[in-house]
């Protein structure tokens, strides 16, 4: 076994027993958030932050675990984490026709009037359903599924298009005071995404799988991004189960492509978005995979417009309560700001 082997191996191991090892930190000072945290400003804010945004949205995303629907106490607490987070948009992933219909009768009650529900073929991997439930219109025609044109992809990605309503404002000619003049809609490019599990597509895992499957969710992102430059338009949001941490290649790559991670911005490394038990309850694995992404580039919809806005991500944090006897995943929450570009 040369050096670079044993180095590697060693990388492997580490990587895999920090799963088992909570953050020191975290054995100090434990990590709550809510969603009434979201208008707490937080110190990591830039000064485009703190412009008066001419509209915000707050986006939910989470893994709620395709078998958890059948079980009544781990679902009703999933259901509770959605409904109460206060999102107008969620991106939902692992759902399955028996989450279509728990999930639907809250939504229209909620007035989340804007589904769309993919579900996947029997001849598919049964974690690979989809959805998004919005408050504001969904352009359904435009809506785009795709995973065969990556190799060893397993799951789909959706991208679709949300028409948020914003309040164009002007400054009166005799005052300093700020008028509304009209609303109108802008669109905005959201993927919820489900990468490739970190294990073998039979199911197996070893120490160096999640290393040797990062390459396969590089070639994922990759197929998204050209996609989106293909149809001239940009993904505004990328959101969902990466299946992978903070620094993990696709994140990496979307990085160098322009992409904030909202999770590396706001929420502190020890808190962990997933836990896995490991030999019943002895062990429990806790990772980063869930990830809430967004592109400081101008909004494409108002790329030709005198007043072209942007995207500014102002908060986001992991609800807290749900780490056990939910999904394995738990829900991350990110608050955004529509911006006039400066």
């Amino acid at each position: 076994m040369t050096m670079s082997s044993i180095l590697t191996l060693l990388r492997d191991v580490l990587a895999f027993s920090n799963q088992f090892c909570p953050h020191p930190i975290a054995l100090l000072r434990s990590y709550r958030f809510s969603p009434a945290d979201l208008a707490i400003e937080s110190p990591t804010r830039d000064d485009q932050s703190s412009q008066q945004p001419l509209s915000t949205i707050d986006v939910l995303s989470y893994n709620v675990n395709n078998e958890a629907a059948h079980h009544p106490t781990r679902r009703r607490r999933i259901l509770r984490a959605i409904f109460s987070s206060g999102a107008q948009i969620i991106l939902l992933q692992e759902t399955n026709p028996s989450w279509e219909e728990l999930l639907r009768e809250d939504a229209v009650a909620l007035e989340f009037v804007y589904t769309y529900f993919h579900h996947p073929c029997p001849s598919d991997r049964k974690a690979g359903g989809s959805a998004i439930l919005s408050q504001f219109p969904l352009n359904i025609d435009n809506i785009q599924i795709f995973s065969n044109n990556v190799p060893d992809s397993v799951f789909p990605s959706m991208v679709c298009d949300v028409s948020i309503p914003i309040k164009h404002m002007k400054r009166s000619s005799r005052t300093t005071s700020t008028t509304q003049v009209n609303s109108n809609n802008v669109t905005i490019t959201i993927a919820n995404v489900h990468l490739r599990p970190p294990v073998n597509l039979d199911g197996s895992a070893w120490l160096d799988t999640a290393r040797k499957t990062e390459t396969f969710r590089i070639y994922e992102v990759k197929e998204l991004i050209r996609r989106s430059q293909e149809s001239k338009r940009t993904i505004d949001i990328i959101a969902g189960d990466f299946n992978e941490g903070d620094t993990g290649g696709a994140i990496r790559h979307l990085i160098s492509t322009g992409y904030t991670n909202a999770l590396s911005k706001y929420v502190p490394r020890r808190k962990e978005t997933h836990r896995w038990n490991y030999f019943g309850k002895v062990w429990q694995l806790r990772k980063r995979l869930d990830h809430i992404l967004w592109h400081s580039d101008v909004l494409s919809s108002t790329r030709r417009e005198d007043c072209r806005l942007k995207l500014d991500c102002v908060n986001c944090g992991v609800l807290s309560g749900y780490e056990n006897d939910a999904s394995d995943h738990q829900p991350v929450l990110s608050r955004f700001a529509i911006i006039k570009e400066t």
